[in-house]
């Protein structure tokens, strides 16, 4: 499928002033009309590989049970758990709001917060510009909006990110 900018008439003569494209199908999906016509995908978006989930999965949940987290089944959710709770700001281990606060090993250590212990206070916590998520996190400005995590699930995503941070963020 093809699609092309349209300028707004209004603009395509010789104007100081420049509209923003926009951006209409062409081809067997296109529909007449003005402005912004919808597109249908052909094909639904490729999600990540099942198997590598699975892999990270067992990852987590073999560190978190050496590591002492309180159970096999809260350490397979920990790659959801992260996903749904922490990848908005710390994707693939990064971090979109502060340089030099990563979730690398490099930066954890010089940071003070390279072990399951130190990265349980900040999840439970928070610090900074990071909310706490913990289920009696206090005060509630310095906490998330959202549903909070028990005491098991902020030691799993522990676990996890400290796991995920000695494999460099690699599956």
């Amino acid at each position: 499928m093809a699609c092309q900018l349209v300028r707004p008439k209004a603009f395509q003569a010789s104007t100081p002033r420049r509209a923003a494209p926009r951006v209409r199908a062409v081809g067997a999906h296109a529909t007449p009309g003005e402005g912004l016509t919808p597109v249908t995908a052909t094909q639904p978006a490729k999600r990540q590989a099942p198997a590598a989930v699975a892999v990270a999965a067992a990852a987590a949940a073999a560190a978190a049970i050496l590591m002492g987290a309180s159970s096999p089944v809260l350490a397979a959710e920990a790659p959801e758990l992260f996903a749904n709770k922490c990848a908005g700001c710390h994707m693939n281990g990064g971090n979109i709001l502060a340089v030099g606060a990563t979730l690398f090993s490099e930066d954890l250590q010089k940071n003070g917060v390279d072990s399951p212990e130190a990265l349980y206070k900040i999840i439970y916590s928070g610090k900074g510009k990071m909310p706490g998520f913990g289920k009696e996190c206090a005060p509630k400005g310095a906490c998330t909006f959202g549903p909070r995590l028990s005491d098991e699930e902020v030691t799993s995503l522990a676990t996890y990110v400290s796991e995920r941070a000695a494999a460099s963020w690699k599956s």
